[in-house]
């Protein structure tokens, strides 16, 4: 029997069951929907985590910060002594929480701090390809005879976002340049309104912080409703107050217990020394506020100040303060040199006693959640499969008993038990093929408004515009949801097909 009839036979007897192929047809629909929208939603994903994670350099980059917990060791054993008779369960719950205590509140500063030293050993690290210190200083900027109230913060010479933001001017070459970038706010502030303020270019502003050490201090309260802050000649009243403050009790309305309390509060403090740090610096560059898309999306590496400093100037102007330079800063980014040898880099910081943090460790885990999402529905989609399986093995069986006449009169005339088996094998491998193309194709028309209906959600709530599709259909997709729905109803055919090969010939001829 050649393949053209044996094809032939198998479409005729399907044809005949018009219904009831259509039925079984569609339980394989069904499932090849199911499976080839999991394995699209699952690829494009994936994708786009890759896809927008590599926009810069956000997966090679590590952020540092010092630990700020106490050591145990430092404790003394009596402040977490559990008084009371208590089971020993009790009293070590207790203990444990008083320990948490005494270890949450380090007033001294970090255990390790993120001095000049550690930062240079933080540098020299294996596949360290650069390091980032981010300061940030709140000051005074003096600029054509006046003064106003501003934040310096530094940035990398590499920091694209940065110095797309550049209206007037240029960008920094150098993170050592002894150089400013002016925000066109503070420009405004100073009363210059002009669209693109070329005038300021060369020009020198000068910037003034002040810096105190740990201690007693009033600052708080000069916080105004209006939001401005302090101006330069109220912090320097406000240092002289501090100063005569502890001497000048007696002269207030207070109760000999209250004036005492305070004394005693204030005995228990550092004296607290102000450092004055004044530089003068060329301007070189304005750069915009951020527009709303950019407020809306913000990326890590954006710096909103009213001066901007290149790292390594900021770094040494920060650690001028002696305050600054016993206690360190407070973040510092590592980027490394391949993606790769992210995880071995923030080990060796943990390993240094310091905080690491990683945006590769949020992707991993965002993509074993969905790895876990996509999985279970193509489970789903696998049991709605085997479900179609069951069905077609049911099918088979029926055509079976109600064919047996038939298969005999085939016997009769020379059909050999293969020819019987294939014919029903065919019947099985055509309602896996078609259904699945045609689940696939469903599964590709569905994706075009479910594209546009997930993208239109991240850009409402998460404000990220995504360019490419999250449906993708390549072509090992498409490939490997046609053949499994063709291989699942071929294996449930393979029982029915070996029953009507053995039929009897002589039996089924006698089969009414």
């Amino acid at each position: 029997m050649r393949f053209r009839d044996i094809l032939g036979l198998a479409l005729s007897a399907l044809w005949q069951q018009k219904t009831r192929t259509l039925l079984t047809t569609l339980g394989v629909v069904f499932g090849s929907f199911v499976l080839a929208a999991s394995l699209s939603i699952g690829q494009g994903v994936q994708e786009t985590l890759e896809r927008e994670s590599h926009r810069s350099d956000r997966l090679r980059r590590v952020d540092v910060r010092p630990k700020w917990t106490g050591n145990e060791a430092d404790i003394p054993a009596a402040e977490v002594k559990v008084k009371g008779n208590m089971s020993k369960e009790k009293t070590e719950r207790i203990r444990k929480v008083l320990l948490d205590q005494k270890l949450r509140f380090n007033a001294s500063g970090p255990n390790k701090p993120l001095t000049e030293e550690r930062l240079r050993n933080l540098a020299a690290l294996d596949h360290v390809r650069s390091l980032v210190p981010n300061t940030y200083l709140f000051g005074w900027a003096k600029f054509n005879g006046r003064t106003e109230t501003t934040s310096a913060g530094s940035v990398a010479p590499d920091n694209a976002r940065m110095a797309s933001r550049i209206v007037v001017g240029r960008f920094f070459d150098r993170p050592d340049e002894h150089a400013v970038i002016v925000n066109e706010f503070l420009l405004y502030r100073f009363g210059i309104a002009g669209d693109a303020p070329e005038e300021v270019l060369g020009k020198t502003m000068r910037l003034e912080f002040r810096i105190q050490a740990e201690g007693f201090g009033l600052g708080f309260y000069l916080t105004k409703p209006s939001g401005n802050g302090m101006t330069a000649d109220e912090a320097i009243a406000l240092d002289k107050v501090r100063k005569q403050l502890s001497t000048s009790l007696d002269k207030f309305d207070l109760t000999l217990a209250e004036r005492a309390s305070l004394q005693q509060a204030m005995r228990e403090q550092k004296p607290r020394e102000t450092y004055v740090l004044s530089e003068e610096y060329p301007i070189i560059g304005v750069y915009r506020l951020p527009v709303e898309a950019e407020t809306q999306n913000r990326w890590l590496d954006d710096v909103d100040a009213g001066v901007l400093l290149p790292s390594y100037t900021a770094q040494g102007l920060f650690f001028r303060a002696p305050s600054h330079a016993a206690r360190g800063l407070d973040q510092a980014e590592i980027f490394a040199d391949r993606e790769e040898n992210v995880k071995e880099i923030m080990q060796n910081v943990r390993d240094m006693g310091l905080n690491a943090y990683g945006m590769l460790e949020f992707i991993e885990r965002e993509r074993l959640i969905f790895l876990l999402i996509f999985g279970a529905m193509t489970c789903v989609a696998g049991v709605a499969l085997l479900v179609a399986a069951l069905g077609i093995a049911n099918t088979m069986l029926m055509s079976v008993l109600e064919r047996t006449r038939e298969v005999g009169i085939m016997k009769a005339v020379g059909a050999r038990n293969g020819h019987i088996q294939m014919i029903f094998l065919f019947e099985g491998a055509l309602i896996g093929l078609l259904g699945g193309a045609v689940g696939l194709l469903l599964g590709r028309l569905a994706a075009i408004p479910a594209d546009a209906w997930v993208r239109s959600m991240v850009s409402r709530d998460l404000k990220v515009d995504l360019k490419e599709s999250l449906f993708v259909f390549p072509p090992w997709l498409m490939l490997t949801v046609i053949a499994f729905a063709g291989i699942v109803t071929t294996l449930a055919a393979v029982y029915p097909a070996r029953r009507a090969a053995r039929v009897n010939p002589v039996t089924a001829l006698r089969h009414e």
